[in-house]
């Protein structure tokens, strides 16, 4: 890149010089040598354009290399723990958090010293305000991110949550899916591409997406996601849904997947969601009140550590940090 770059400007110097030359000596008008002193640089522009080329294939053979050494999952944490072990999360599960934190920049800390735990396919939220630590934690239980301290256990062993023991368990909901460039049908079972027509289609109608599809020209078919049809984040968040009614996975993480929804459309796919949760482990960050009610298990944010853990009448009866919460997102005083 440093040689291609010094032999274009060596070049558009040599041109200049050249320029002056018969400036002076009367053999070119200024016009033609400001004209010519312009274009030059356009004219060494491929040049410099292969070394930007050259590195941005670098970069792409890199990140290829890095994809395929995930897809091919050599753990190389496999002995006693479950880094390396499938398991399926059932009924009689546990699931521990133990001092975990985590720090974006600096010294300051985004979360730390979170510790929590409970049993079974609770569905268990997670709240605070904003800036409390809520999309933090969202992103370290989805192995988005690694904890700089602490460690997650499940049944009472370590597990690395970015290891496929966990990941092949988790169905993860953002608040933004994406909406990939293909047909309905297909972003409909991305999780699942041998379900079945009748299998789909019953998804559609359990998420509320039939009004959608009738309208479309070519019903399932139908090219939607970036250059094709686009969505509503209705539309979106319904599609969302339809893909985890499709995959068989035991655990949900929904990061404020209605945040950017109006109410009723919020109270209109709550039904379609709650249905989704049953007999899963679920983990639901939200800011929104009528959820916790919905929730067997709480997780109470204050400035990115745990104020307070567990079930949210109990919580609620101890007039502690749920329900500053509550007050706060109400707007109710502490009375």
């Amino acid at each position: 890149s440093a040689i291609l770059d010094l032999i274009t400007v060596l070049g558009i110097a040599g041109i200049s010089m050249m320029l002056a030359f018969r400036l002076l000596d009367g053999s070119m008008d200024l016009f033609t040598a400001l004209m010519a002193l312009v274009l030059a640089p356009e004219f060494f522009l491929p040049v410099r354009s292969f070394a930007t080329d050259f590195h941005a294939s670098l970069d792409g053979k890199n990140a290829l290399a890095s994809i395929l050494s995930m897809l091919h999952n050599n753990p190389a944490n496999a002995g006693d723990t479950n880094y390396g072990t499938v398991f399926t999360w059932t009924a009689d599960s546990a699931f521990e958090a133990l001092g975990i934190g985590y720090s974006h920049t600096g010294d300051e800390a985004s979360l730390h010293n979170v510790s929590f735990a409970f049993e079974g396919s609770l569905k268990v939220g997670i709240v605070g305000t904003s800036g409390a630590g809520k999309s933090t934690l969202v992103d370290l239980l989805g192995g988005l991110r690694q904890p700089a301290e602490g460690s997650f256990y499940i049944n009472g062993s370590p597990v690395e949550l970015d290891s496929d023991c966990w990941k092949q368990q988790l169905h993860y909901i953002p608040q933004h899916p994406y909406i990939f460039h293909a047909s309905l049908l297909d972003n409909i079972r991305f999780y699942a591409p041998n379900a079945t027509i009748e299998e789909v289609n019953r998804a559609v109608d359990a998420v509320g997406l039939r009004p959608l599809v009738n309208e479309l020209p070519q019903k399932l078919d139908t090219i939607i996601g970036e250059s094709g049809r686009k969505l509503s984040g209705g539309e979106a968040q319904r599609v969302a849904l339809a893909r985890t009614m499709l995959d068989s996975r035991s655990v949900l993480l929904y990061d404020e997947p209605t945040a950017h929804l109006d109410i009723e459309t919020e109270l209109e796919l709550k039904r379609h969601m709650l249905d989704c949760m049953q007999g899963k482990l679920v983990f639901f960050a939200t800011h929104r009140l009528h959820w916790l009610a919905d929730m067997d298990y709480i997780v109470v944010l204050e400035d990115g550590a745990v104020a307070e853990a567990g079930a949210p009448s109990q919580l609620l009866s101890q007039d502690g940090a749920l329900t500053r919460f509550v007050n706060a997102e109400c707007g109710c005083d502490a009375a």
